[in-house]
């Protein structure tokens, strides 16, 4: 999946990129949002919808809500979901606001921020790619947003079921290696130390 970006968009000259999963349903109108925020905020390298549930779109959809962030041990959540726990969508989050990451399964970014980061890293295949490199995003200086205004309908789970074993593997494969990549040393030994006693 990672690496299939990174080949097909090395092929794309444009300003911006969207990015979007093949199980995400768009409204008329969803893109303009997150190009005018793009317009408006130079130092944003990407902005995103917030998810709602294909299957009940008064709620978000697990996958990425209105925009997420990592806590101190590195595990991310959304802003609209705690672990299992969906929230249902009452405008509690229609702020845009800078966030930690947005989810893969739809985003607008700079093309050159793409490129000049060396887009997806291709070791993860899946799953967390879109954190990894938000997290790279904000390293080199850049923002990462969530464009309420705009919205999008996610299946999730199309490719891969939440308990699905292989879906485990990636997701905490995954993230410990980009808390090896990216996290100040204290917070990748708090992550390595306390972390496994609290799976």
């Amino acid at each position: 999946f990672a690496e299939g970006y990174n080949r097909a968009l090395a092929q794309v000259e444009a300003d911006y990129y969207v990015l979007l999963n093949s199980d995400v349903e768009t409204p008329a109108g969803w893109l303009a949002p997150l190009v005018d925020c793009l317009e408006r905020n130079p130092g944003v390298a990407a902005a995103a919808p917030k998810l709602l549930s294909d299957t009940d779109r008064s709620r978000f959809e697990y996958a990425g809500a209105s925009g997420g962030y990592v806590d101190y041990l590195g595990y991310p959540f959304c802003r609209g979901r705690i672990l299992r726990t969906v929230e249902r969508d009452e405008g509690q989050y229609d702020d845009e606001r800078d966030v930690f990451w947005v989810s893969g399964a739809a985003f607008c970014c700079r093309a050159s921020v793409f490129h000049a980061l060396g887009g997806f890293d291709a070791d993860f295949f899946a799953h967390m790619e879109e954190i990894d490199l938000c997290w790279r995003m904000q390293l080199a200086g850049w923002r990462v947003r969530i464009v309420p205004q705009s919205s999008v309908y996610h299946l999730g789970g199309g490719t891969l079921t939440v308990d699905s074993p292989t879906k485990v593997f990636y997701n905490h494969r995954n993230n410990l290696a980009m808390l090896y990549k990216c996290a100040a040393p204290g917070q990748r030994l708090l992550a390595a130390v306390v972390r496994p006693w609290l799976d």
